[in-house]
């Protein structure tokens, strides 16, 4: 895991990958569902700041 060899301790790795791919997941209904493809473009974006948060 990228976020582990950062120095994220494994647990909290594993959890926000996870959470990564719920948001995804979500993300991609939703802008299907209401045809809005901002709402999975703002997702993307934001991933990388909430994956690394606190490893700055």
């Amino acid at each position: 895991m990228v976020l582990a060899e950062s120095g994220m301790d494994e647990t909290t790795a594993r959890q926000r990958g996870e959470d990564a791919i719920i948001a995804i997941q979500g993300a991609l209904m939703v802008s299907q569902g209401l045809d809005q493809p901002a709402s999975f473009q703002r997702v993307i974006q934001s991933l990388p700041q909430t994956l690394m948060r606190g490893l700055e």
